[in-house]
């Protein structure tokens, strides 16, 4: 146990080295800031949360949605920015230092469930359908971080990200977390994450056979169950077969979100399908 945690913890500060080392702040579009005695503190690049158990578990699991939205059209962005403004590495580590106080991971599509039950999807699709040979929570065993480093001030949509921040990030902060990390398998949230991923693969010539990469829509505006019903095998799949899982995914004891996976059964099991579980 004590290894896991060294190597742990090594990775982080070797992580968190190269945020400091790039002391990268982008310069085009307008990235979120706070205002501190008058003047504008933007928000620093920051390292993936790293499961207490991830490198012991395997397969090694590490996920990427789009970025972290911190606009202005967010109740929590004035009152988190302040908290990381008034200490760097506090800012920089935000992820893991959230869940060592007992909040929810700052990442809204993990806080609402979504990311979790999809790995959890992954972990049942890759030999371990038998419950007792998954993790007693997913949260353990994962390694969880945005591709996107840094947030918009103005909008809180994805499509208004520049492109040169998504090749900033390649190069600066994906390509050392990918090396330092050493992942089984990448599961990613939305198109563009997963395809910029795939040239951050092929420019660092990694191997095709040693890294699986799987992508998921990323859940925003998808249909509730309202909207889209489930029946007959599908219901009984979802029922028996997924819902259980959510017992799987620690719950925070604080969150700024609640958790909604539960509500859209039909993006779960289009994963499921995909990834040949039905």
């Amino acid at each position: 146990m004590k290894k896991q945690q060294d190597n742990r913890r090594r990775a982080i500060d070797d992580l968190i080295e190269n945020v400091k080392a790039q002391d990268f702040v982008p310069v085009e579009g307008s990235p979120a800031y706070v205002l501190i005695d008058g003047k504008k503190v933007h928000m620093p690049a920051y390292v993936p949360y790293v499961g207490p158990e991830y490198f012991k578990h395997h397969p090694r699991i590490l996920c990427y949605a789009i970025n972290q939205n911190l606009s202005k059209h967010r109740s929590w962005s004035e009152m988190w920015m302040q908290e990381w403004a008034a200490d760097q590495m506090c800012a920089i580590d935000r992820l893991n230092r959230a869940v060592d106080r007992g909040k929810a991971l700052p990442i809204k599509p993990y806080a609402e469930g979504f990311i979790p039950l999809a790995a959890l999807l992954y972990l049942r699709a890759n030999g371990n359908r038998n419950s007792d040979n998954l993790p007693i929570t997913i949260d353990r065993v994962v390694s969880v971080s945005n591709f996107v480093k840094f947030s918009t001030s103005d909008s809180a949509s994805s499509s208004e990200i520049p492109d040169s921040w998504w090749q900033e990030c390649s190069s600066r902060y994906v390509r050392n977390e990918i090396d330092i990390l050493k992942p089984d398998v990448i599961i990613t949230f939305g198109k563009r994450t997963y395809m910029q991923l795939e040239k951050v693969l092929s420019d660092m010539n990694y191997p095709d056979d040693s890294l699986q990469t799987h992508n998921c829509r990323f859940p925003g505006r998808i249909p509730s169950e309202k909207a889209r019903p489930v029946r007959g095998n599908d219901k009984v799949y979802w029922t028996q077969d997924i819902l259980p899982l959510t017992s799987r995914i620690e719950s925070p004891l604080e969150s700024f979100v609640n958790w909604r996976m539960t509500r859209f059964p039909g993006y779960f099991l289009d994963i499921a399908k995909a990834w040949n579980l039905l």
